[in-house]
């Protein structure tokens, strides 16, 4: 269909073109306030090595975070065990409607774990995040005791930052409501076009069929006057006269003056 075409239809129909409006926006509003706002938190780990290093089977004091750059391993092993299917099962069934992700900061050389958790609401939200915070610690140390690792040689973990209140993002609210009033439009204007084409040919066919009815009674009207206008004499399927006149005999059946003349 032509640029035209389509405008022609879109102004002839111009009320259906509110109508699809009307519709647009209430598909807008009813799909954002179903989809709602979503709230995220974000905290970080860092891991610490054990209060003293060993070195050739000597401890050796000093400060720990000169001996952050070995822990990247360890780090990337407790990302994998919380983000396992039975850690998620787990904060899901604690905290419905929330998820949450875990990775290393890639902004720096040190063993530091980002989470960023996702949810319904801010305390929904906050809470998971807290919940997340308190679980690493122990799932840290069972990785280790199940190497049999002595305590005193742990690598322990502590919160360097941590969001008190969630952040409101309307991202997926507005991609849901867009998408919807899209929807809406297109198949209202599709449909406008649609109408305006079957009206018209509707409306073409029956001035055609109106013309060819008006045809058809001239014609008939045409023929049943030339009918009436031919009357057939009295003497018909008789023989002339000899001069080639008919005889004309008037009504009351007196001889007209040419007869008696």
């Amino acid at each position: 269909m032509e640029l035209s075409a389509v405008w022609g239809a879109l102004a002839r129909r111009w009320y259906l073109v509110i109508v699809s409006l009307a519709l647009t926006v209430v598909a807008v509003v009813v799909m954002m306030a179903r989809v709602g706002p979503s709230y995220t938190a974000q905290g970080t780990l860092l891991l610490f090595p054990p209060e003293g290093t060993t070195r050739a089977g000597e401890r050796v004091e000093g400060n720990p975070y000169l001996s952050l750059g070995g822990l990247n391993p360890a780090r990337d092993i407790l990302i994998r065990a919380m983000t396992s299917k039975s850690a998620r099962a787990d904060v899901a069934e604690s905290h419905p409607g929330v998820g949450y992700e875990m990775y290393a900061d890639m902004a720096v050389s040190g063993p530091i774990i980002v989470v960023d958790v996702t949810g319904p609401s801010a305390e929904a939200t906050v809470g998971a995040l807290n919940t997340l915070f308190e679980t690493v610690p122990s799932v840290l140390s069972d990785l280790q005791n199940d190497l049999g690792i002595k305590r005193r040689e742990y690598i322990t973990v502590q919160d360097l930052t941590v969001d008190e209140t969630a952040q409101k993002v309307t991202k997926d609210q507005l991609r849901a409501g867009i998408v919807a009033g899209a929807g809406v439009m297109v198949g209202g204007l599709l449909g406008i076009g649609l109408l305006d084409g079957l009206l018209l040919a509707r409306r073409r066919g029956g001035g055609r069929q109106r013309e060819e009815e008006l045809r058809e009674a001239a014609d008939l009207g045409e023929e049943r006057a030339g009918r009436s206008n031919v009357e057939p004499l009295e003497g018909h399927g008789r023989s002339p006269a000899r001069n080639g006149f008919a005889k004309v005999v008037p009504r009351d059946g007196q001889p007209s003056r040419a007869q008696r003349g």
